[in-house]
């Protein structure tokens, strides 16, 4: 518990001092360190959970989750600007952007073709499937978080992100603890019971009341507490699925990165299904 707690410690200060010189300079620092995230949870997957083959093929995933990264922030951006009435879209960025996106797909695979042809071995369906995917995926999932952290001009979307993810998370931790009496979904999570969840959305949904209020958001307060339930479903959704990868290979958590919690996947494995969706609904002009 101890060594819990001081990772905790640390891990909130270097997130604060991320965002906080983030805000204060240049957004560009909270954007290498979300890249940088992107990154290391792709090498998590790879390496501890897929245990794919070569140095090389995990180096080059990771370098192509990086670029998948930026590239895909890029396009999120400029979507952003132009559905949320921001400014017009640099037609020619995006466009240079999504060309370079699918170019450097194409060079990835054709590496790994190669790498495959000069490799004699048996190859494991599974292991193609995460080196060509799992790379991209998991960057677009961070690229939503970083548009929203970046490109929505204030604290207000992330709290909401860390309500719908942390706040239903730890909620749900402790009803579980003290109520919880009917198993949730047993042969993926056997701790998840359904009085936890129903704890867990009860919490975000206060959180969220206060969010709104504080910060007199423009979105009806009935629309966002509808939005509220969703996005604690689609949490708890990605953290059953994080639960799914990581029994199905018989391990406890994707690493050791992050003594007492495990690695960058475990801590943010509800937030990278909520980060897409919130991000959606954002564009949508549902959340405002």
């Amino acid at each position: 518990m101890k060594t819990r707690i001081i990772s905790a410690a640390i891990i909130i200060s270097i997130v604060f001092a991320v965002l906080f010189t983030g805000y204060r300079y240049t957004t560009v620092i909270i954007t290498v360190f979300i890249a940088l995230l992107a990154t290391a949870a792709s090498y998590e997957l790879l390496h501890h959970i897929v245990k794919a083959g070569t140095a090389f093929r995990k180096a080059a995933a990771c370098v192509y989750a990086a670029v998948a990264f930026v590239l895909t922030s890029d396009i999120m951006h400029g979507a952003y600007d132009i559905l949320r009435g921001k400014g017009s879209i640099d037609e020619r960025g995006v466009s240079f952007s999504i060309t370079l996106l699918l170019l450097s797909a194409i060079v990835y695979t054709v590496l790994f073709t190669v790498s495959i042809i000069f490799k004699k071995k048996e190859f494991n369906i599974t292991e193609i499937f995460a080196l060509l995917g799992a790379p991209f995926i998991y960057s677009a999932a961070f690229a939503s978080l970083d548009c929203i952290i970046t490109r929505s001009g204030g604290i207000y979307y992330l709290l909401l992100v860390i309500n719908f993810s942390s706040v239903c998370d730890t909620g749900a931790y402790f009803t579980g603890v003290f109520f919880g009496r009917h198993k949730l979904c047993e042969h993926v999570s056997p701790k998840k019971t359904i009085e936890g969840a129903v704890g867990g959305v009860a919490a975000s949904l206060i959180v969220t009341f206060v969010l709104v209020w504080a910060y007199k958001a423009q979105t009806n307060i009935f629309v966002m507490l509808g939005v509220t339930v969703v996005m604690c479903i689609v949490g708890m959704l990605g953290d059953l699925f994080a639960s799914i990868i990581k029994r199905s290979v018989g391990v406890k958590d994707y690493s050791n990165l992050i003594p007492g919690h495990g690695g960058i996947l475990d801590r943010f494995d509800s937030m990278l299904f909520i980060s897409p969706a919130m991000l959606s609904l954002m564009l949508l002009g549902v959340i405002k």
